[in-house]
C-alpha cells in the first residue's frame, strides 16, 4: 500500500525523468567524453534526485537544476580521473621492490579520493598547503619557502583547511 504524496513523487519523478532524461544525455554528450560516459552520468544525475524527497514537484528550473547537478558530477569525475592518474604516475617511478600491493593500491586510491573530496571547496593553494604539511609533513615555514608566500598565508590556509576537516568528522562548526 502506497501513501499519496509517495504516488505523487513517484508521478513527479517520472514526468521529469521522461520529459528531461534525452535531453540531459545530449547536454552531457557535448561537455564529457562517449556516449556511455553521457549516459552513466545522467544515471546519476536522477539518483541524485532520488535521494532528495520531494524535489520533483520543487524545482522550478528542472533543466538549470539537472544541467547544475550533472555539471557537478562531470567535475568530480574528472578531478578522479586527475588524481588517479597523477597516483599511478607515481606509482611507475617507484622501484618494483616499493610498489604497494594490488590491493593497497586500492585502498590508497580511494583514500585519496576521500581526502580530495574532504578538501572539496579550497582553492589549489590550500590544499596543496595542507597536503605538504600533513602528508609530507614539512613545518609551515619550509612550505612557506617551497610555496613563495608568507608564513601567515600558511597559517591561514592550514586553518581553513583543518576547520574543513572539523566539520566532516563533527558536522558542525567548533564553538569557540
Amino acid at each position: 500500500m502506497t501513501v499519496d504524496g509517495d504516488t505523487s513523487e513517484q508521478a513527479g519523478f517520472s514526468k521529469l525523468y521522461q520529459e528531461h532524461h534525452a535531453w540531459l544525455v545530449r547536454w552531457l554528450l557535448k561537455r564529457t567524453r562517449g556516449a556511455d560516459n553521457a549516459q552513466d552520468l545522467a544515471h546519476d544525475t536522477f539518483m541524485r534526485l532520488l535521494d532528495r524527497p520531494m524535489l520533483p514537484n520543487g524545482i522550478r528550473n528542472a533543466r538549470a537544476w539537472l544541467a547544475k547537478t550533472a555539471g557537478n558530477l562531470a567535475v568530480d569525475q574528472a578531478r578522479r580521473q586527475i588524481l588517479e592518474r597523477n597516483y599511478l604516475a607515481l606509482l611507475t617511478a617507484l622501484p618494483e621492490q616499493e610498489q604497494p600491493s594490488p590491493e593497497d593500491q586500492w585502498e590508497l586510491l580511494q583514500l585519496l579520493e576521500r581526502i580530495d573530496t574532504l578538501l572539496d571547496g579550497l582553492r589549489p593553494i590550500e590544499k596543496k598547503t595542507f597536503l605538504m604539511s600533513r602528508l609530507d609533513g614539512l613545518p609551515y615555514r619550509k612550505i612557506a619557502e617551497q610555496l613563495g608566500i608568507s608564513l601567515s598565508s600558511v597559517e591561514k590556509y592550514m586553518a581553513k583547511a583543518m576547520l574543513k576537516c572539523y566539520i566532516a568528522a563533527y558536522g558542525e562548526r567548533p564553538a569557540l
